[in-house]
């Protein structure tokens, strides 16, 4: 693998941004959602579309009002995202070092730093691919089509068609992010991991890495879930969750993945060297010659070799994994707690 120098890489737009701020990526995230969603509640105030109108014998967020929430909180996930894995990253690297030869902790450094300039370059094409996808659909569900220009501005559609192209925009990008982070972490520990057998507890860096990257997007998931609590298409909520879905496991996946194969290669080579050793001894002792190592201590090792576990995760990183997964049913709960705020306050 071809290494890049620091000179040829930079961190992601979002990523800078989030740098400038005193505030750490989470916080900035929030303030990103309230600012735009501060520009809508502006906008709908101008065009006089509602944010709050009665439901029975209480009140409720407004569909268009609700709908553009959630599409601010995505973009806050969204633009948040990036900043917390690098800095999840730059955190892990004495760890990552540890366990990598001198050439991969120079490009495990490297990669902190962000993509190389070439990818950064294809992902501002991806965004703009998915962009012009958002300002598709969102023509798609203009409702109704037939209105004039001037009818047009006078809504809030404009508001929906810019967002749905940032959203469209970042969540192309982020697909891209995802596979081409994916093919550096398999090179990375193809090419530099240094497998030690007595020492497998080292790689559970992979395993919170692999974590930290899952929880990012089964938080974008349960913001996600949102959307089917009013009243945006079905079709389009179930895609963007399910393509969530995916992203997180994946995410997952391909950073442990390479991880186990090569521990899976390192153990399975030492277990056949140890059974041509215990095949040898055990010749050995048949012909009253023995040499070597005694058998049972042999047999032994090939016991301790045949139980070692290759997985880069241990006991607590699995119960956390475990309670993540319930992330997403917390989205139901928050939009009850919404309504049930709403009404005690109105």
């Amino acid at each position: 693998m071809t290494e890049q120098t620091d000179a040829e890489r930079s961190p992601y737009p979002e990523v800078w941004l989030h740098g400038l701020s005193p505030l750490p990526p989470v916080l900035n995230g929030l303030l990103i959602s309230a600012l735009i969603y501060a520009v809508y509640l502006v906008y709908s105030v101008e065009v006089g579309q509602a944010v709050i109108e009665q439901a029975g014998a209480g009140v409720r967020f407004n569909s268009a009002a609700w709908a553009a929430l959630v599409i601010c909180m995505i973009t806050g996930v969204a633009t948040t995202m990036p900043a917390i894995t690098q800095r999840q990253w730059q955190a892990s690297l004495p760890q990552l070092k540890a366990v990598l030869d001198e050439a991969g902790g120079r490009q495990v450094e490297a990669m902190a730093k962000g993509p190389t300039r070439q990818h950064a370059w294809r992902s501002l094409l991806v965004f703009l691919a998915g962009a012009v996808g958002g300002l598709l659909v969102n023509m798609w569900l203009l409702n109704p089509p037939e209105i004039t220009w001037d009818q047009y501005w006078g809504t809030i559609s404009p508001f929906f068609a810019i967002m749905n192209a940032l959203v469209f925009g970042l969540a192309a990008r982020g697909g891209y992010m995802v596979r081409y982070e994916d093919r550096e972490m398999r090179q990375l520990v193809e090419n530099h991991l240094q497998v030690d057998l007595a020492h497998l507890e080292r790689n559970q860096i992979f395993g919170r890495l692999a974590l930290r990257g899952a929880l990012a997007w089964l938080v974008m998931t349960a913001v996600i879930l949102l959307l089917f609590v009013d009243s945006t298409p079905a079709p389009i909520s179930a895609t963007a969750l399910v393509l969530a879905l995916i992203a997180s496991g994946y995410a997952f996946a391909s950073t442990i993945g390479p991880v186990v194969r090569k521990c899976a290669l390192v153990r399975d080579a030492a277990l056949q060297a140890v059974r041509e050793q215990i095949t040898a001894s055990g010749d050995a002792v048949l012909k009253g010659a023995p040499k070597g190592a005694p058998v049972s201590e042999l047999i032994a090792y090939e016991t301790w070799l045949e139980k070692l576990p290759v997985w880069p995760i241990s006991a607590p990183v699995t119960r956390r994994l475990a309670l993540y997964g319930f992330i997403p049913v917390l989205a139901w709960f928050g939009s009850a707690a919404a309504e049930l705020v709403l009404n005690r306050f109105t």
